[in-house]
Formats: structure tokens, sequence, C-alpha cells
């Protein structure tokens, strides 16, 4: 599948995952999904990645007012059912893990959630995730953390081993710092960090220092530091203006949800949907 084909492609499952499972209130919701469904789709192989210029291309075309009339085939309506499925689960892991962590560890502060939520990320998913769903992921989690339930809920044995792993990485804080560090000093622009690159930059810094970390923690290590410099990557401007953007997914956006009102028989469609302001860009 050529990068044509595979933006067409996503923009089609775009469209059928907000018909089905959620109506965007920003550009960071869209490019969020199609992340998602681009990455869940490389997890199963077999198509080409996109980087996130083309993805922002991808939003760019999606028109919120053909949603509520689309057709759906049979194959990507599965696919994105099992991309809900996936980014539930996800949600979900994440979450009772940093529960779990709090409430075993009793760390002094959580100012720093999302970096202990990024640290968290690559323990319960092997695949790299893409820039905007990773964000997104780190917000949605944050919003449902709760410090009294996290210290009220009984934790289960995997998230018990996965936090024991994650006390075991942060403990190698110094080293973390280090190596990203390394890697900026490389490239200042954070564009193409992979895997391969933070890799060998540990590899330096470990033949250097007295430190013993066995071959699981350096693979989570490399997908943590990498993940986190994908992350402070910025993200190229969107084709058409933020004002422009906003303008125009805002008006979709509410004749979407007035189509869904008449869709349930909500009652008093007449009245404007009540949408804060629609906010354009990814957030650093």
């Amino acid at each position: 599948m050529t990068n044509i084909a595979t933006e067409r492609s996503l923009l089609e499952s775009l469209t059928a995952y907000v018909k089905h499972f959620e109506t965007p209130n920003t550009r960071e919701d869209l490019l969020a999904i199609a992340s998602s469904i681009l990455t869940f789709q490389q997890k199963q192989g077999g198509i080409p990645s996109l980087d996130t210029e083309q993805i922002q291309q991808v939003v760019n075309q999606f028109n919120a007012e053909s949603v509520v009339n689309s057709i759906v085939d049979s194959t990507t309506e599965t696919l994105v059912q099992e991309v809900n499925q996936w980014r539930l689960s996800l949600e979900n892991q994440v979450l009772n893990t940093l529960n779990a962590y709090v409430k075993q560890f009793k760390p002094d502060g959580l100012s720093n959630l999302s970096d202990t939520i990024l640290s968290i990320i690559p323990l319960v998913e092997n695949f790299l995730l893409g820039k905007p769903q990773a964000e997104s992921l780190v917000q949605q989690v944050i919003s449902k953390f709760d410090l009294q339930t996290a210290l009220a809920q009984v934790i289960g044995t995997e998230p018990l081993a996965i936090t024991e792993k994650l006390a075991k990485l942060l403990q190698f804080g110094n080293i973390e710092d280090l190596l990203k560090k390394n890697v900026l000093e490389l490239d200042h622009t954070l564009e193409g960090i992979t895997e391969s690159l933070v890799n060998n930059e540990l590899e330096k810094i470990i033949g250097n220092k007295t430190v013993i970390i066995d071959i699981e923690f350096k693979d989570f290590m490399v997908k943590q530091v990498t993940l986190k410099l994908n992350i402070m990557q910025s993200s190229p401007p969107p084709s058409k203006s933020d004002e422009e953007i906003a303008k125009q997914l805002q008006s979709e956006i509410e004749i979407l949800k007035k189509e869904r009102q008449k869709q349930i028989g909500t009652p008093d469609i007449s009245k404007p949907a009540t949408l804060g302001p629609l906010q354009v860009g990814i957030k650093q």
C-alpha cells in the first residue's frame, strides 16, 4: 500500500470511527484518533508509516458533515471496533498501573504525573505510539486519576508486577536524563528519533559506567526515552491557519452533534450545541 492509499484508507477509517464512537471537540482529538488507527494497523503489519505532517493532512481532509450519512464497509467497521477496544484497554491498563504504583510506593510528589505516565506506557504496550495518540492518552489518564481512589484500590497481580518494574526503572533516572541529553546533542530537531538510535547511545553510556542493567530493563528504557523524545518533538504547522481550521471544525462538529440529536430523539434540537472554544495545535 502506497502512502497515498494509506492516507485515503486512514481518512475512511477516521470517518467511520467518529461515526461509531466519538464526536471530537478539538483538532487534537482527531489527530489522536487518526494516530491510534494508524498505529493499530502497523501493529498488525503490512502498511507503511505516516509522519505527523501526513497525519495532519488526513485530518485536514476530514469532513464532519459527511459522517452521519457515510457508508462504512464491514472491514472498516471491524477495524474501528478493534481500535476502540484497544484504546480503551490501553487507557485502563495505564490508569490501573498508575493507581497501583501510587498505592504501593507512595511517591513523595506527583507533580510530574505526565512523565510517570509516559514511563508506564511502554510497560503495557510494546509498540511505539505516535505523538498525537500518546499525548491524548496522557491527558485522558490524568483526567481520570484520583489520589483517593488510587490509595483505596485493590491491586491486582498484573498491575503490581508492572509497578515493580516501573519502580526499578525510575531508579535509573540519572541514566535516563543522560541518555536524553546525549540523543538531543546528536539531533536537536528530534526528527526521526528511533529506538535503534537511542539504544546505541545507551550502550555507550553503560559501557562507560559501572551500571548493570539487564536486557529487559534496557529495552524498556530505550522505549521510554524514544517515546518521551518523540513527545518533545515540535509538530509541523497545519497547512491551513489555526483560525481557519478551528472555525471549520467548530461549525462541522456542531452540525454533526445536531444530526446525532435528531437520530436519538433529543428534544429541543433547535438550540445550538454547547461547545467550548475549539483549540488548535498540539500542546508541547
